[in-house]
């Protein structure tokens, strides 16, 4: 474990595990493997175009960073700060966010499969034209208002998380899975009224 460190991100080395460290800006494209990163800070908030392989990053604050068109393979987020974060263009393949703070995150246009979110807060956050393969997972968490705009939903599963209102185009809802609480809230889209 390396700790308490002031690096460039262009010295990161695959298998190490960073611990509250501070890392420059990069001079390279961001190609990062094996590595993670826990309670560290990062100068540059720009990594788009960048790609992580087996990561691991616990405790970060990358609220508001830029990792569009980025590439996130078998990569775990845990406890981390990402509201506002863009993740707009990714790619996403086995991962998992978990314990996180992602209001108003951007993955629209991304490609996403075997994905989980647990007990993460995703108010306003944005899925908008999102390609899903195999599983995308939203287990105990916060999607109020959250926006799937033109993405097919079939299996993505909502049922064990909180909404009264998400975005959804009503034409692609066919095949999700839902709560009975939630088709309450997602039948109106459908035009159907209910009586008391």
């Amino acid at each position: 474990m390396i700790e308490g460190e002031t690096l460039s991100l262009d010295a990161v080395e695959a298998g190490r595990h960073y611990k509250n460290c501070y890392f420059s800006s990069a001079s390279q494209p961001i190609r990062l493997s094996d590595v993670t990163f826990e309670r560290c800070e990062f100068q540059q908030t720009d990594f788009e175009n960048s790609e992580w392989l087996d990561c691991r990053l616990i405790h970060l604050n990358l609220s508001n960073h830029s990792l569009n068109n980025s590439v996130f393979y078998r990569c775990v987020f845990e406890k981390c700060q990402l509201t506002g974060t863009n993740f707009y263009f990714n790619h996403w393949k086995n991962n998992q966010v978990i314990e996180s703070k992602a209001n108003y995150l951007n993955l629209s246009e991304s490609a996403l499969e075997n994905c989980s979110f647990t007990d993460c807060f995703l108010q306003e956050s944005y899925f908008q034209s999102v390609k899903i393969k195999k599983k995308l997972a939203f287990i105990r968490c916060e999607l109020e208002e959250a926006d799937f705009f033109d993405t097919p939903l079939k299996g993505v599963d909502f049922s064990k998380s909180i909404f009264s209102n998400l975005r959804v185009s009503p034409n692609q809802l066919k095949g999700c899975i839902i709560n009975p609480y939630q088709a309450a809230s997602l039948i109106q889209l459908l035009g159907v009224k209910i009586n008391d």
